[in-house]
């Protein structure tokens, strides 16, 4: 059982270092893309979950349901983000982070 403590620390310490890489990469890109949808409060959004929806960014602070919805919709159209029809809104999918969480 101790044997495992080591083991699983390494792997969460791997898996926090290739999301922390992604989000840097992620940062420098869409900083290089779309420097006016960029602010370092949006990217923190977009890692907290594998997913968003207009709703988390309106209650960050981040502008108006308009405003906010043409960020995802820039996002998408660049390729960072993906989106599905849940119900009755759209969630944009991080998928490159997710494809990081399902693979550790």
């Amino acid at each position: 059982m101790l044997e495992m403590i080591p083991f699983t620390a390494n792997k969460g310490l791997n898996l926090l270092n290739q999301v922390n890489g992604l989000m840097q990469t992620f940062t420098d890109e869409v900083k290089e893309t779309l420097p006016k949808v960029y602010s370092k409060d949006l990217i923190e959004i977009l890692f907290k979950l594998p997913y968003t929806k207009c709703q988390y960014l309106i209650d960050a602070g981040l502008g108006n349901p308009k405003t906010v919805g043409n960020y995802l919709n820039e996002l998408e159209e660049a390729g960072f983000l993906t989106s599905e029809k849940v119900e009755k809104e759209k969630q944009y999918l991080n998928y490159k982070l997710m494809e990081i969480l399902e693979n550790s």
